[in-house]
């Protein structure tokens, strides 16, 4: 019984924490629509490549990116609805390559990578997308809890695999560049708990999605700092808060649905934050958070440097049956 109520206080606590980061992260989207601005750079022959590229955000960012004149290799489970989005929504002459990625699945992580490397011996930016938000309690494939899989242990799977190819690719004028999209939600996620990442006992899908968030920009600062002699920057970016098929099945969509499009950024405008981060030179050679196009502020236990080390070592652990690519 006490179990019960510890729980039901705690889906409480983070609904109330939820509104306000909502609130808070709805006004600073309206205090800088002016900042948040996409300029279009020629990045002619530039290999990107992107998750969840074929709906939502990930779609706007791939038109953003065709209009810089870049190649696109987009992960996506199903490849052939994919390919008619692609269809419908950009031009026939656009470069754009998409294959099967299933980010439940570290086999797939690993087959998308091996295709790409296959086809591509330079990558140029990578921007970890796709996602998953307040999903009921499942464990994936290799054992580990959905939001914590998809989120980010897939994502930091397959840079990981990319990552030499990013070294090669990147030059000290122009660093290749990883993106991950993160969330404000990261603000609201517990200190991660390394021996109960998967726990189901307790679980709280708001404290799951916020603590995958969390985990995505530590090993963006960590990657920073092991990355610093070469050329591969990282960041994380903040969408902002963006009306997308993440809120499907969410209190407020089911009982307000109508109110996300007077709160919300559109698809299209949550995407310029991230195009910038893949593109802007005013960025070159700089890591960090990023929310309407400038520097953000974030959880300080995002500094934690032992904390950064230990999600690195717990994450390696984890996914390091599936490290080389060519076995």
């Amino acid at each position: 019984m006490f179990q019960i109520l510890s729980t039901y206080f705690k889906i409480i606590q983070y609904q109330i924490c939820y509104y306000f980061l909502g609130i808070f992260a709805v006004l600073d989207d309206l205090k800088n629509r002016d900042k948040n601005k996409f300029e279009i750079i020629k990045k002619r022959e530039k290999v990107a490549v992107i998750t969840g590229g074929a709906r939502g955000i990930g779609l706007e960012v791939v038109k953003k990116l065709v209009q810089c004149e870049m190649h696109i290799v987009i992960g996506c489970r199903n490849v052939k609805a994919g390919q008619k989005t692609i269809q419908q929504h950009i031009s026939s002459d656009a470069s754009i390559e998409i294959y099967e990625l299933d980010l439940k699945s570290f086999t797939s992580v690993k087959s998308f990578a091996q295709q790409v490397l296959s086809n591509h011996d330079q990558i140029h930016i990578l921007v970890n997308n796709a996602g998953v938000m307040f999903v009921p309690y499942e464990k994936c494939e290799d054992g580990y809890e959905a939001h914590w899989t998809i989120n980010y242990l897939s994502h930091f799977l397959l840079t990981e695999l990319l990552l030499p190819a990013l070294k090669m690719s990147g030059s000290t004028n122009e660093h290749a560049r990883v993106i991950n999209v993160s969330s404000c939600a990261h603000e609201a996620s517990p200190l991660i708990n390394f021996g109960s990442i998967s726990n189901s006992q307790g679980y709280i899908t708001n404290a799951a999605y916020a603590m995958s968030k969390l985990a995505q920009l530590m090993s963006t600062k960590y990657y920073n700092k092991t990355l610093a002699n070469t050329n591969v920057q990282v960041l994380a970016v903040h969408p902002g808060v963006v009306n997308t098929e993440l809120f499907n099945g969410t209190l407020l969509k089911m009982i307000m649905p109508w109110i996300l499009n007077y709160i919300c950024k559109t698809p299209e405008e949550g995407s310029r934050s991230v195009a910038y981060a893949c593109i802007s030179p005013k960025l070159e050679g700089c890591g960090g958070y990023y929310a309407n196009c400038q520097p953000t502020k974030y959880l300080p236990y995002a500094d934690d440097k032992e904390a950064q080390k230990q999600l690195y070592d717990t994450s390696m652990v984890m996914i390091k049956h599936f490290l080389k690519v060519n076995e």
